[in-house]
């Protein structure tokens, strides 16, 4: 066996292996497990083997799923054999190899693992990656006579007729129901079917007047369009960096290319996919609330090019694709970006080097660029696009700075500031409060003996959290440890355990006390962890 990296020995190997008759291939395989190298085992006989493929394979006593990163000539050493060949083609092209091989160097990570980041759950695990997908089609029938009664499965039969074969992902996305269809499917008008791609030219819708600022930076990046560069949109809040990103896209699609989105937070996904989808037809999304079987079947799609546009947060810089032609990073600064275990990688950095090997453009867009980016602007590396003033006239904010010294604080809240919440929403307006802590308090504290709530795995204080039945929990905001809140100090035994400070739970408390029939809404990554989670609190 050979310690990893495996470049050297791969450049003396072919990229694919067609064995003779009686000779054994030889392939390195990267294991996912904690060691720095990959290993050879003799390849199947007639068996076809190319670098990206999965292979189930024995080690340690077990049987575990790597990829195929060489395959070389026959060997003199006797090598254990791969039991099985998982793909029919590669999983992984070239290009994300290379890619992968970049990470285990820069971030300095066992290559296996490395692998076992970039595929999703399910194909770790060696199931199937097909691109097949359920079809919808309307069938001939008599509509007139079974719909006279139904209107609105009349409006669906027909659109499903305009429309031909639909993906089940797309339904919503093109306006038909599920229910509707399922009706049309018992009546006899339409049919499901399992089959490979449906690749549906985007619909692209008219976009917005560009500002001068919103022309310059698009007409930089389309130019760009076909090559390599980095673009820094450095844009206000409000400055209308999606229209451009949707008119930068929406030229990629015209070119036949795919184009993907990186977003920091799940909470960002849903409203930027409907505004895509409407601009595009259809947007894929791929995120942590997206199922396993569901999220390895995006996956496998985009490589077969079905959809042109996937939404996505940071795992979704790994996603194959049949003809990506842009990369764009909202949000760039954003500590979303960055995983903080296993593969500790940037999003954004990946996204970057990635566009490099592929030779297409990435965006980068921010309010509040990073200040890497500022210095590789500075230095030339990336084209910076500034719009420093809000689209369609819109003005900037008025910004006051409130002294709360000499002022009782209530939950965390002065009364000048409830003045201002209570005088807008007497207006009629909306008013958004932002708190840098969830929970209800960052501390609990003993009023007798001064004992504060720590966590006994890291050290960090305990937050309190106060639970829908009135039973406090207490939770390590750093390694996520819990436990239930005492009702006495463990250290002196007396009950005059307090919450100091407030987080978001005792703020929207706080509020609703004053603003009792106001509408109130949490957002936190307590009640935003999935997309359906947080439109059940919407």
């Amino acid at each position: 066996m050979l310690a990893f990296p495996a470049g050297d020995w791969r450049a003396s190997m072919t990229s694919d292996a067609n064995p003779a008759a009686g000779d054994r291939a030889v392939v390195r395989v990267a294991v996912p497990k904690p060691l720095r190298r990959a290993f050879d085992y003799a390849a199947p006989q007639r068996a076809r083997v190319c670098p990206g493929m999965r292979v189930r394979v024995p080690f340690a006593g077990a049987r575990v799923v790597g990829v195929v990163v060489a395959v070389g000539d026959a060997s003199p050493h006797a090598l254990k054999e791969v039991e099985e060949v998982l793909d029919a083609e590669p999983l992984l092209g070239p290009h994300l190899i290379e890619l992968a091989d970049w990470l285990a160097s820069y971030y300095h990570h066992p290559i296996g693992e490395v692998y076992a980041t970039m595929l999703p759950a399910k194909a770790r695990l060696g199931a199937p990656a097909a691109a097949e997908q359920v079809v919808w089609e309307a069938v001939e029938g008599d509509a007139d006579d079974a719909l006279r009664r139904a209107p609105k499965q009349r409006e669906a039969y027909e659109r499903l007729r305009r429309l031909g074969a639909v993906a089940d992902a797309e339904l919503k996305a093109l306006g038909l129901s599920r229910r509707l269809v399922a009706a049309l499917r018992d009546r006899g008008l339409a049919r499901a079917a399992t089959r490979g791609s449906v690749r549906r030219p985007p619909a692209l819708g008219k976009g917005l007047a560009p500002t001068a600022g919103q022309a310059a930076a698009i007409r930089a990046i389309v130019a760009s369009l076909g090559g390599s560069a980095t673009h820094l949109l450095d844009g206000v809040t409000g400055s209308g960096k999606t229209e451009v990103y949707l008119q930068v896209i929406a030229e990629a699609l015209r070119r036949g290319r795919q184009a993907l989105l990186l977003v920091p937070e799940i909470a960002l996904t849903p409203q930027i996919a409907a505004r895509f989808t409407e601009r595009f037809g259809g947007a894929a999304t791929l995120h942590s609330a997206v199922s396993p079987a569901r999220r390895l079947a995006i996956w496998s799609q985009c490589a077969a090019g079905v959809h042109q546009v996937l939404i996505g947060t940071r795992s979704a810089v790994f996603t194959p694709f049949a003809k990506l032609g842009l990369v764009i990073v909202d949000e760039e600064h954003d500590a979303s970006f960055k995983q903080g275990e296993g593969l500790r990688y940037s999003a954004r950095d990946v996204a970057v080097k990635r566009a490099r090997m592929l030779g297409v453009p990435v965006v980068l867009g921010s309010a509040t660029p990073s200040l890497e980016s500022l210095e590789n602007a500075r230095r030339g590396r990336y084209r910076r696009h500034r719009l420093p003033v809000r689209a369609g006239g819109a003005s900037m904010p008025t910004l006051r700075l409130l002294d709360i010294r000499g002022h009782r604080l209530e939950h965390g809240f002065s009364e000048p500031m409830h003045a201002v919440v209570a005088r807008h929403l007497l207006a009629g307006n909306q008013v958004l409060v932002f708190l840098n802590r969830r929970g209800y308090a960052p501390v609990l504290i003993c009023g007798r003996c001064a004992w504060r709530a720590l966590c006994d795995h890291c050290d960090a204080r305990l937050a309190y959290h106060r639970g829908r039945r009135g039973a406090g929990q207490l939770r390590c905001h750093h390694c996520d440890r819990r436990r239930p809140a005492p009702e006495r100090c463990p250290s002196c035994g007396g009950d005059q355990l307090i919450p100091l400070g407030a987080g978001t739970q005792r703020a929207q408390e706080a509020l609703a006390e004053r603003h009792p029939n106001v509408p109130l809404y949490r957002i936190d990554r307590d009640t935003a962890r999935s997309a359906r989670r947080l439109a059940a609190n919407l």
